[in-house]
C-alpha cells in the first residue's frame, strides 16, 4: 500500500517568513497575527490512520522546523515515509516545492500536494513545481484516501481528482475532487498536532478549527473559494458541530474555536439551530468566524450568536463604492453594511472588516473614499488588502483579456497581499500599498481608537511583539517586504511609505 507510512508535512518557513496554508487561505502570518492550525492535514491524519495507515504530521512552520530537522526527528523516530503530502499555496508553491524535495531524495517517496493553485490552474501548477509527481484538484480528502491505498506509484491513473506526472509529461486530472464523507466527517487527528504553538492575538491562547460547511455560493470574482469547493452549499448538522467543540474542549482544554466556513452564518435556520445546541450544553467556550453583512440584519439573531459564545466575526466590506463592489459581483447592500455593524455592537460582538484596495477601475479618490468608509463604519479591527489577481479566477482572467497584469504578475511568489501587480486607471503597486499604509495609520491611530482599544492594544503589544513590529514597521517606516522567491530567483525587495 503506498500509503503504509504517510507524512503530512506544512511546509517549513521560507526566508524566515510563515504563511497559511489552509483552503484558500494563502497569507503571511502577520496579515491576521497567526498562522492557522493545519485543519485540513488534521483530518487527513484521522482518515489514514481510520484507514490503516501509519501517520506522522509534522507542522514545520508552526514548529520553526527546517528540513534537516525534520529529517532528525522522522529518523529518531524510526519513521520512513513511504508517501509524503503537503499543503502548498499560490505564493508559496515553488519554495514548498524545493523544500519537499529535499524529503523526496532522502526516502525516495513521492511528493504529492493540495491548495487553491491546483484547484484554479493545476497543469501551470505543475510546471511551476517539477519535483512534485501530482496534485489533487478540488477537495482532496476522497483522493488522499485513495492514493493512499494504491499499491504502486504506476496506479496514478485511478485517481479521477489528481493531475500527475507520466514520463515527464502532465496528465490532467478527469474529475473535480468533492469531499464525500463531509457531512460525517471523524474528527481530526489534533494529537498529531502540537496546538500550543497557535496563538490567538489577543486571548494568546491556543485554537482549533471547526468546519461548518463547504461550498459559497456567492461570485466574488477575486475569490478562488467556489473554484476550489464549488458553489453548492454543503452543512453539517449542529449536533456534529457542537459535539466536536465539546470534545475539544473536554480532550484538549480549547476554548477558543475558529468556525471554518466561507460564510457560517449563511443558513440562518441551520445557525439558528446550531446555537441553541451550544447555548444548551452551556460550554464555556468562545467561537469567531467569517460571516456577510446581509446575515446579520436581524437583531435577534445577533444576540442569540453572542448567547452562544460568538467572539468576533469578520465582515468583507471590499469598497465604500456601490459600483466597485457591482464589479466584483458582491452584492452587498449599504444600509444592510451598516445594520450588521450595529446589531453586532449592540450584541457585544467584536467586528473585523476587510477592505480591497486597486482593484480595476479604482482612482485614487476611491480609495481615499473606502479609508473614510472604514472610519465612518469603525469596526473594532480592520485590514486592507491589494486586489490579488489569483490565477484562475474571473479577476484573473478579466486583467489578463484587458491587459492590467504588470509584469511582475508572472512571478507567483507575489501573488500574495505584500504585493500590488496590476496596472490600471493609472495605479500602480507604489500607489495602491502606500494608499494601504495610509489607511493603517487613518484608522488606527484615530484617537478615540486608541483611548477605546487601548487594552487589546497592549495585549497584541505584549504577545505578538515580532508580528505588531513587522507591521508597524512597514505601515509607519517603510520597512522593505522579505522576499519569499525561491533561492537563486531575481530579488528587486520592495518599500513602500
Amino acid at each position: 500500500m503506498l500509503g503504509r507510512y504517510t507524512l503530512l508535512i506544512n511546509p517549513p518557513l521560507i526566508n524566515g517568513v510563515a504563511f497559511t496554508r489552509q483552503g484558500r487561505c494563502q497569507e503571511r502570518e502577520e496579515v491576521l497575527g497567526t498562522t492557522k492550525p493545519p485543519y485540513t492535514p488534521a483530518l487527513l491524519g484521522s482518515l489514514l490512520r481510520n484507514a490503516g495507515c501509519d501517520v506522522r504530521l509534522i507542522d514545520a512552520t508552526a514548529e520553526r522546523l527546517t528540513i534537516d530537522d525534520v529529517i532528525a526527528r522522522l529518523d529518531a523516530d524510526g519513521f520512513r515515509p513511504t508517501l509524503i503530502v503537503f499543503p502548498s499555496t499560490t505564493p508559496t508553491l515553488q519554495a514548498d516545492a524545493e523544500a519537499m524535495a529535499l524529503l523526496k531524495q532522502r526516502y525516495q517517496a513521492p511528493i504529492f500536494c493540495f491548495g487553491p493553485h491546483a484547484s484554479t490552474s493545476a497543469a501551470e501548477s505543475m510546471a511551476r513545481a517539477e519535483p512534485v509527481d501530482g496534485m489533487f484538484v478540488g477537495e482532496p480528502e476522497d483522493g488522499v484516501l485513495q492514493l493512499a491505498a494504491l499499491e504502486s506509484i504506476e496506479r496514478l491513473g485511478d485517481v479521477a481528482s489528481l493531475t500527475w506526472r507520466r514520463d515527464g509529461a502532465v496528465v490532467p486530472h478527469r474529475a473535480h475532487g468533492t469531499f464525500s464523507g463531509f457531512a460525517d466527517m471523524p474528527y481530526p487527528a489534533w494529537d498529531l498536532v502540537a496546538l500550543e504553538r497557535y496563538a490567538l492575538p489577543l486571548v494568546n491562547k491556543p485554537y482549533v478549527i471547526v468546519e461548518t460547511s463547504r461550498g459559497c455560493p456567492y461570485t466574488c470574482d477575486f475569490c478562488v473559494a467556489p473554484i476550489h469547493q464549488g458553489h453548492k452549499f454543503r452543512e453539517r448538522s449542529a449536533k456534529m458541530l457542537v459535539d466536536e467543540i465539546e470534545r475539544g474542549y473536554r480532550e484538549r482544554g480549547i476554548e477558543f474555536f475558529y468556525l471554518w466556513g466561507d460564510t457560517v452564518t449563511l443558513n440562518v435556520k441551520a445557525f439558528t439551530a446550531f446555537c441553541d445546541e451550544l447555548i444548551a450544553r452551556n460550554l464555556p467556550i468562545h467561537w469567531f468566524g467569517n460571516a456577510r453583512a446581509d446575515n446579520l440584519t436581524d437583531p435577534a439573531f445577533v444576540h442569540r450568536l453572542k448567547r452562544a459564545g460568538c467572539w468576533m466575526l469578520a465582515l468583507g466590506i471590499e469598497s465604500e463604492s456601490d459600483e466597485v463592489r457591482k464589479d466584483m459581483t458582491k452584492r452587498l447592500e449599504r444600509q444592510k453594511i451598516q445594520a450588521a455593524f450595529q446589531n453586532m455592537r449592540q450584541a457585544g460582538i467584536k467586528s473585523f472588516a476587510f477592505f480591497i484596495f486597486g482593484y480595476p477601475g479604482e482612482t485614487p479618490d476611491t480609495m481615499d473614499h473606502t479609508i473614510e468608509y472604514a472610519v465612518k463604519l469603525d469596526p473594532d479591527f480592520a485590514n486592507f488588502y491589494p486586489a490579488v489577481p489569483y490565477p484562475g479566477t474571473a479577476l484573473y482572467e478579466r486583467c489578463l483579456r484587458d491587459g492590467l497584469l504588470g509584469p511582475a504578475a508572472d512571478d507567483w511568489a507575489k501573488m500574495e497581499y505584500s504585493y500590488y501587480l496590476l496596472r490600471s486607471n493609472g495605479l500602480d503597486e507604489q500607489i495602491v500599498m502606500e494608499a494601504i499604509n495610509r489607511a493603517k495609520r487613518r484608522f488606527f491611530l484615530r484617537p478615540g481608537y486608541v483611548v477605546r482599544h487601548a487594552g487589546d492594544v497592549a495585549r497584541l503589544a505584549l504577545t505578538k511583539q515580532a508580528i505588531v513590529w513587522q507591521v508597524l514597521s512597514r505601515t509607519l517606516f517603510g520597512s522593505r517586504v522579505v522576499d519569499t522567491r525561491p533561492a537563486g530567483a531575481p530579488v528587486k525587495a520592495a518599500s513602500y511609505r
